[in-house]
């Protein structure tokens, strides 16, 4: 898992990360639909802290 990490399940949504700010606003909103396992933990490992 990673620091800060928070996972929802929206049914009928496409998946998205969203990145926020200090403040707690969306920085940055990511589809992820055609992303690949691997290609997830490597953006996660770049962006967040592992615990």
């Amino acid at each position: 898992m990673f620091k800060g990490l928070q996972i929802k399940y929206v049914r009928g949504s496409d998946p998205v990360l969203k990145l926020l700010d200090d403040k707690g606003n969306i920085a940055e909103e990511l589809s992820i639909l055609k992303w690949n396992t691997d290609s997830v933990e490597e953006f996660l490992s770049e962006k967040l802290e592992r615990l």
